[in-house]
């Protein structure tokens, strides 16, 4: 009966006033647990659900939100799961749970620790390197119906469940006048765009997803449910457990609410596309742009020549085959938005600008924006309508680095001369203002390894002028050993530990940051640092 399988289940889980990290724990070499029959129906008990039930009973197509069941299971239901938009391989988890509570995520999590069963947190499915993933298989909680969004009173702060997207909730503030100020290209959720660090195109006014997230409610391993600080703007009471959770790529426990930063939303938007001989004139005068601390820019985005190229083609645009920059201004007067551009727009002569076109309304500068939104699209479809293949979609690797801007001129010219050397066309979109930026790589699947082992040499170079592997893209599985190169072997066997010791049974989205045991990439570094092979276990 449900009652007796209610009680078997407590027995085993244990009151939650019981839960102690320092339960004797199986060690992690011990295999993984199955999610076999049995478990499917303590998941489903644990949500209350009966076999087939729909998530609300109420709705005549038994569907909400497009899912008709939230506890999804065989090869046809979990295929959307399997990947991301990535390069990186699929592989489908065994079971995918769609919670709508904190409770009923702590419920799984700690049904899933009590039978070391793997568990993927995921939210929009919009990473590139893996993260949400589940190649353990195990259970993916998908964060997608967690849609609560409640502003706080007097407050410039919103509480957001974690599977909220970017534009639900700017749709959701805009009549408050306010707006969320992170802003990647893609759709993520918020709750992805914590666990990654994504930020996107408007870093340099309102900072990346991490400064804009005051408090986090986070399920731990063990399915403890806690809360990372109080959402004031400062706090001096012990370790800063946002930090710890922020950019952990779901490692660490699952965050299922944030309560984040909010912007009154500027009255004016003005910007341009100012076109230049070479990347280096461009980024030059971006560097220019920075120090200069104009208080109104907003968005400055750099496409190269090829970027350019591509957006002609595909989207049938007319713009000047050359490196352009795209700007964007916002403020409370017209005056202040146009007098930067101005102030800007020197600095751009001065480095040699060719032409310019200036967007007085907001109307207008949309249009322009379309031609950076869609470089994935078009890196995607270009070499087959080059070939006369319309149909024609290739991979796309996106390059994701940081550097120093004093340095961003060089690299950025640099690495657009490797892929081009190398034949590839390279698309190169960047949210350049805060030194970030994207090479975007069609690619056949014989030109894989090639490509690899020159974007080795770009992460490389990058973290050699003091920058980093990823701006905002996060690790992954795809940038585990550039980790260590950026980092040093006694850096991530410190994150390793940090992972242990909250993570004891190693459930939480394993294999991705970091492998579970000294990689042999570490080995080598921690060689290199000591002198020789060590005997040491620190």
């Amino acid at each position: 009966t449900a009652t007796a399988t209610a009680t078997a289940l407590h027995r085993e889980l244990g009151a939650p006033e019981t839960w102690d990290f320092l339960e004797v724990c199986p060690p992690v070499t011990r295999p993984y647990g199955v999610v076999d029959a049995k478990f499917v129906a303590d998941v489903r008990a644990l949500l209350s659900l009966s076999e087939g039930e729909s998530i609300d009973a109420n709705q005549e197509s038994g569907l909400f939100d497009g899912h008709p069941s939230r506890v999804l299971r065989g090869a046809e239901a979990v295929a959307s799961h399997a990947g991301d938009m990535g390069h990186h391989a699929r592989h489908p988890p065994d079971l995918v749970v769609l919670p709508l509570t904190t409770e009923e995520v702590a419920a799984v999590v700690r049904l899933c620790y009590v039978r070391r069963v793997p568990i993927v947190p995921r939210g929009a499915g919009t990473g590139l390197e893996g993260g949400c993933v589940a190649y353990r298989g195990g259970v993916v909680i998908d964060t997608c119906l967690m849609k609560r969004i409640a502003t706080v009173d007097g407050e410039q702060l919103a509480v957001v469940g974690a599977g909220v997207l970017k534009n639900e909730l700017n749709k959701f503030l805009e009549p408050l006048g306010l707006l969320f100020g992170p802003d990647p290209s893609s759709n993520p959720s918020i709750g992805g765009m914590a666990s990654t660090g994504g930020s996107g195109m408007s870093t340099l006014k309102y900072g990346t997803s991490k400064e804009n997230v005051r408090s986090m409610t986070v399920v731990t391993p063990t399915g403890r449910v806690i809360r990372t600080r109080q959402a004031v703007r400062k706090s001096s009471t012990g370790y800063e457990l946002n930090s710890l959770y922020l950019g952990a790529e779901g490692t660490l426990g699952v965050i299922t609410e944030l309560t984040v930063r909010l912007f009154p939303r500027p009255k004016v938007r003005c910007g341009a596309v100012v076109v230049f001989p070479d990347v280096r004139a461009a980024a030059t005068t971006v560097v220019d742009a920075v120090r200069a601390n104009l208080d109104t820019l907003l968005r400055c985005e750099l496409m190269n020549d090829e970027g350019i190229r591509v957006t002609n083609v595909v989207f049938k645009t007319s713009l000047a085959t050359a490196p352009t920059l795209f700007l964007e201004f916002v403020g409370n007067t017209r005056k202040g938005a146009e007098g930067d551009w101005n102030a800007m727009l020197r600095m751009a002569k001065r480095n040699g600008a060719e032409t310019w076109r200036f967007a007085a309304s907001g109307e207008e500068l949309d249009e322009l924006w379309d031609a950076r939104r869609g470089c994935y699209l078009g890196a995607m479809r270009y070499r087959g309508l080059m070939a006369g293949d319309p149909k024609r979609k290739e991979s796309v690797y996106v390059g994701d680095v940081c550097v120093p801007t004093s340095r961003l001129a060089e690299c950025v010219a640099m690495t657009e001369a490797d892929f081009k050397d190398a034949g590839f066309p390279c698309v190169m979109c960047a949210h350049i203002s805060d030194g970030n930026f994207h090479c975007l790589i069609p690619y056949a699947p014989e030109e894989e390894e090639r490509l690899m082992a020159l974007n080795d040499k770009v992460i490389a170079r990058a973290i050699g002028m003091g920058g980093a592997a990823s701006g905002e893209h996060g690790v992954g599985i795809g940038k585990i050993k550039h980790v260590c190169w950026e980092h040093g072997p006694f850096h991530v066997d410190c994150q390793r530990r940090l992972k242990r010791a909250l993570d004891p049974r190693m459930i939480m989205n394993p294999g991705k940051i970091f492998t579970p045991e000294q990689s042999e990439e570490e080995r080598r570094a921690r060689h290199r640092h000591m002198g020789g092979p060590s005997t040491s276990k620190l």
